[in-house]
């Protein structure tokens, strides 16, 4: 007897993986020196065999599309709620597999009796990027792959999962949380957003990640800058908010994906600029706002915040005075986090 394709494919889900072996995803905290090291090799010390046992698909809407690929980890514990975990956003110099995001708080969430999700930027398949991966790359896309995931994991639950999701993002995957959030809420026991929580349009958000990047500048380049507003240079940084708002409405009006700005293409912006505001009335669940002062987007961070009190969320802010953008260098406010959502989990389960 032939097995459908569709049901190979869930077998690793439907069984739980550990029945296909001992197979499982480990833990890994990868340092800045690695990083820096990464870089210089072109992420090949990145490399890590993906047990197949955990690596699922599923099938995308378009049209010829190759599938969405994910990866799932799972707890000793026999019922479990899903963590989904949505990293920060990538450029051509940067892009890697979203399995290092993944094994980075793995321990955590596992310590936590959590499963651990996380999906692949369409066009990368753990150490094999296609050529052609920013042609995809949008914050909506990402938003409609995890939709997709989730979708196919209700109808084709894991073994052990009690139905309920978490969602954990950093940076661009704050958005993504915060929408999936609004979406899923009936079944969303908490969300924590790390660097990524912003009422802000990205028009205005990018706009002071480019004066905060030019103040910390080397002087030199400070003075090139300057002198470019008298005399020709070559960069790619606006002189002033006219500029830059000519240049974000050209985006708007040519959102190619083989034209960059800022090191994204016109696509990626053009779909950001776009992206649907909060609907903060739909935050029903416990939801942790993480932002550092010295983040560019503190501001935004902070309004976020506001208006998600106003509205009756259930919210708690965690405003780091002395942290920047990178939480991963905050293990401590990495441990707070997880703090506050075990007590969450622990009031869900009394409740």
């Amino acid at each position: 007897m032939t097995i459908p394709k569709t049901i190979l494919r869930l077998l690793p889900v439907l069984l739980g993986f550990n029945l296909l072996g001992s197979e499982v995803i480990t833990p890994y905290k990868y340092t800045d020196a690695e990083i820096t090291q990464a870089k210089k090799d072109g992420f090949s010390c990145f490399d890590y065999q993906i047990p197949a046992a955990c690596r699922f698909t599923v099938p995308r809407n378009e049209q010829k599309a190759t599938e969405i690929i994910s990866y799932l980890s799972k707890p000793a514990a026999s019922s479990y709620p899903i963590a989904i975990l949505c990293g920060g956003s990538v450029y051509q110099e940067s892009v890697r597999s979203i399995i290092h995001f993944h094994r980075y708080f793995l321990q955590e969430c596992l310590d936590l009796n959590l499963g651990v999700l996380t999906v692949e930027l369409w066009g990368i398949d753990g150490p094999k990027i296609e050529p052609d991966w920013t042609d995809y790359y949008t914050r909506s896309q990402r938003l409609a792959d995890h939709q997709a995931v989730i979708e196919y994991l209700k109808k084709n639950p894991p073994i052990g999962w009690n139905g309920k999701l978490i969602f954990i993002g950093v940076s661009e995957g704050g958005p993504l949380v915060t929408s999936l959030t609004e979406q899923y809420g009936a079944v969303t026991l908490a969300t924590m957003s790390w660097s990524g929580a912003g009422d802000y349009s990205w028009r205005d958000e990018l706009w002071d990640f480019i004066q905060n990047l030019k103040n910390t500048l080397p002087l030199f380049t400070r003075i090139i800058l300057k002198l470019s507003r008298w005399f020709p240079v070559n960069t790619n940084i606006p002189k002033d908010r006219s500029e830059y708002d000519q240049q974000m409405d050209k985006i708007l009006n040519d959102p190619a994906p083989d034209k960059y700005f800022l090191g994204m293409t016109y696509k990626y912006h053009a779909d950001a600029l776009t992206y649907p505001v909060t609907k903060y009335e739909k935050m029903v669940t416990p939801f942790l706002v993480v932002a550092g002062a010295q983040d560019s987007c503190i501001e935004s961070s902070d309004a976020f915040v506001q208006k998600a009190k106003t509205a009756g969320a259930n919210i708690t802010y965690m405003r780091i005075a002395d942290m920047d953008h990178y939480i991963r260098r905050r293990p401590e406010i990495v441990a707070q986090s997880f703090k506050w959502l075990e007590k969450e989990q622990n009031k869900a389960i009394l409740s």
